[in-house]
């Protein structure tokens, strides 16, 4: 009996320690079931607690290891889920960062835009305060009592009346020139009228840029009837008119009342680059001229001249709109300060400014005070497009009458005419302009006024043309007299020497007039030459 109890014993054991397996092991999740459910620890005790009899022995590890496989079978679910929801969620991040890349570029040009936007208001905003608008009565009164010179549009219909009845052609000439200078002058003024609604730097290059109108037109004119060199010469006469004589009176003008006269070097250096820059382009076809003569044939030496001569003319029309995008901040009027004032004249001879009550303060009144318009926009504008196109046929019959003239009068040199008398007459406005600022102490406005004037022709007009004539089939080439342009070389480094310091005196200008009046004395009996390519003329139809 012994023996039968104590073999009993371990099967009691055995048997406490076999049910509870199968208890255990429900704990396992359902399949029906969503993997989020989780453990339930409740379940798990009450199946346990039998199992905690005093006779049972707990087996090593059975109750961690079902937990274990609980929380792997959570895991595991958590973790399909991750991955069935990966792409979903990768999804929306990727759409999230193309809207926020969208909403920052989106962004971003909108605020160039808006940067664009302010720079154009302020290049063409007035930095001025102005008075109110003029109506069309005063404006018309301003128009016509602007200058003593408006005595002058009487000739207008005069000179027209001459040509059409086919009279004299020294009195066509006289009588159109005396025509072209109110002209000139009225558009300065529609010019003026228009800048003072615009930033100073925007307006200097309005009055350089219509002021060239005449030359334009009277070029134009030319080209159509087939004058090359009358074009050539009335263009590089308007670079000379500029630079040598138009300064030279602003300096002087503006000498007498001003000790000394003041501008930006950083301007003047620039200046003298771009004009440089200009004059290589026309020395580099006289020196491959006079270099190959007798080693090509005309036809080729005129056709690698047109090659160049327009290449040329793209690039230095992309060098002028980039002068004119990149340093109009440059052009800005820097009014004279008080050590600049002229005071050791006598006030009989030399006006002088009050002076101001600090020493920062600027001498010009017109900072300070309203600057009333003489004419209203519309106005203005009305004036400037009307004036244009009297200008256009009186310069026409200007141009008809210029072979006439020189063949009634064979002791009149043609070159001097085209070379001195239209560009003197044509720049009227640029010189009254020019002028008047320097005598009011805006001499950087002078500066931008004569020589920005000079850097239009030789950047913008010039190719201009020279597109013009590769649009109408005319042989305009960039290959001027070498004379003329080795004069010109001479007048620009001229000028460079008067303004590179940032300073003039009005002897630097009494030296510019010197010299323009040495090139007129010299071209007074110069005779009429022809463009010759290997000894023949280029043949314009």
């Amino acid at each position: 009996m012994g023996q039968s109890s104590g073999s009993s014993t371990p099967n009691v054991a055995n048997n406490a320690l076999f049910q509870p397996a199968p208890t255990l092991g429900v704990v396992t999740e359902d399949d029906d079931e969503p993997p989020s459910s989780g453990f339930d620890q409740k379940s798990l005790q009450m199946n346990i607690e039998p199992t905690n009899s005093p006779n049972s022995i707990q087996p090593s590890g059975t109750v961690s290891d079902t937990m274990k496989g609980a929380s792997f079978s959570r895991d595991k679910g958590i973790s399909s889920l991750d991955e069935k929801s990966t792409p979903v969620t990768t999804d929306l991040f990727e759409r999230n960062d193309t809207l926020v890349a969208s909403d920052v570029q989106s962004r971003s040009y909108a605020e160039s835009v808006r940067q664009g936007a302010s720079r154009l208001r302020v290049l063409f905003n007035s930095q001025k305060e102005l008075g109110p608008s003029p109506t069309y009565k005063r404006s018309i009164q301003e128009t016509v009592r602007y200058t003593p010179l408006n005595i002058l549009l009487l000739f207008i219909p005069v000179s027209w009346a001459l040509h059409y009845t086919h009279q004299s052609p020294t009195l066509i000439f006289v009588f159109s020139c005396l025509a072209i200078i109110p002209l000139a002058a009225l558009l300065g003024l529609g010019t003026e009228q228009i800048a003072l609604r615009t930033s100073q730097s925007v307006g200097g290059l309005l009055n350089a840029t219509l002021g060239n109108v005449i030359e334009l037109i009277i070029a134009g004119v030319a080209l159509k009837q087939c004058e090359l060199e009358l074009v050539q010469s009335s263009l590089l006469g308007g670079l000379l008119s500029n630079l040598l004589l138009v300064l030279g009176m602003a300096f002087i003008v503006g000498g007498s009342r001003f000790k000394q006269q003041e501008f930006q070097p950083m301007v003047a250096q620039l200046n003298s680059s771009l004009l440089m820059v200009s004059i290589l382009s026309l020395i580099m076809p006289v020196a491959f001229h006079e270099y190959l003569q007798g080693r090509l044939t005309s036809a080729n030496e005129l056709s690698i001249l047109l090659q160049f001569s327009r290449g040329s003319a793209v690039i230095l029309i992309f060098i002028y709109f980039a002068y004119f995008y990149s340093h109009s901040h440059l052009f800005l009027d820097t009014p004279q300060t008080s050590h600049s004032v002229f005071h050791r004249q006598p006030a009989s001879s030399v006006e002088t400014l009050p002076l101001p009550n600090t020493a920062s303060s600027s001498l010009l009144s017109s900072t300070t005070e309203h600057e009333r318009p003489r004419l209203n926009v519309p106005f203005a504008l009305f004036l400037l497009i009307a004036i244009t196109a009297l200008a256009f046929v009186t310069a026409e019959n200007l141009v008809e009458s210029l072979q006439g003239l020189v063949s009634a009068h064979p002791g009149v040199s043609k070159e001097w005419i085209t070379l001195i008398v239209i560009p003197i007459v044509s720049n009227a406005a640029e010189h009254t302009t020019a002028v008047v600022m320097a005598r009011k102490g805006k001499f950087d406005l002078a500066m931008s006024v004569a020589v920005g004037s000079c850097i239009q022709i030789a950047l913008f007009v010039i190719p201009l043309l020279l597109l013009v004539a590769w649009g109408l089939g005319k042989p305009l080439t960039l290959l001027f007299d070498p004379l003329e342009t080795v004069i010109l070389f001479f007048s620009v480094l001229l000028v460079k020497y008067s303004t590179e310091g940032g300073k003039s005196h009005w002897m630097n200008g009494v030296g510019l007039i010197a010299a323009y009046i040495l090139i007129a004395l010299l071209f007074w009996n110069f005779p009429e030459t022809h463009r010759l390519l290997q000894g023949q003329p280029i043949q314009c139809f």
